[in-house]
């Protein structure tokens, strides 16, 4: 038994005319064309519905990358050099990306990881220091690999737990870091910048126990000041 509804706007099928039947059809056609276009563009360009969001991702991603750039490698108190505003950073696995042909002495003293980033000179883009934060993973790895590369007349400076300068360059280490700070140019201007990263960086190192067991076992009556 048909309802009020059912008997007031149902209609048969054969009530219904030619003309609405096409109508309806078209319409059908024209809505299944909208979604085969809609699946095309959004299968042939990915971004198609994410253009704003991820340009913001980018953006807070930059944001992301100077901030911890500047927690690593900080701002200068002089105001002619830019801090770095992103820092690079290698794996055993890597390392040779970076310093290729090297990679492998660093690997035999087992190092941990490298932490890369450069200094820019406000006015004079040929003016750059880079930075070589070595983690070699134990004070006695740092040890070694800085010994392995001290040239015997270096002047030695008063920065973390052995430095020397050469070059215009400063290397030195502690705890379980070794870090260069090497300047392109040779001004002597340069000299200071390069001084204050040295000193900025190893104030943030922490210093570890000295675990070489040759200071113990052999003697210090007549030892050679600096020979180890």
């Amino acid at each position: 038994m048909r309802t009020f509804f059912g008997r007031r706007y149902l209609r048969a099928t054969d009530a219904i005319g030619r003309t609405e039947k096409l109508l309806g059809v078209l319409i059908l056609l024209l809505l299944a064309a909208i979604v085969a276009a809609f699946a095309v563009q959004v299968a042939t360009n990915e971004e198609y519905l994410f253009t704003v969001d991820d340009a913001a991702y980018r953006v807070s991603e930059r944001a992301r990358d100077v901030a911890v750039a500047e927690q690593t490698l900080p701002s200068l108190n002089d105001p002619r050099w830019w801090a770095p505003t992103q820092v690079s950073r290698y794996t055993p696995a890597n390392l040779y990306q970076k310093i290729n042909g090297r990679a492998d002495a660093y690997l035999q003293f087992h190092v941990v990881g490298l932490t890369f980033g450069t200094y820019h000179h406000r006015t004079d883009p040929d003016r750059i220091v880079d930075v070589y934060w070595y983690d070699m993973g134990e004070p006695v790895n740092a040890f070694g690999m800085y010994r392995s590369e001290a040239p015997p007349d270096a002047a030695p400076v008063s920065i973390g737990e052995d430095g020397y300068e050469t070059g215009g360059a400063v290397f030195f280490r502690k705890g379980s870091s070794y870090v260069q700070v090497l300047p392109t140019g040779s001004e002597e201007d340069d000299r200071s910048v390069v001084l204050e990263i040295a000193e900025h960086l190893a104030g943030r190192i922490e210093a570890r126990a000295d675990d070489r067991w040759a200071l113990s076992a052999l003697p210090q009556q007549r030892r050679v000041e600096d020979s180890f």
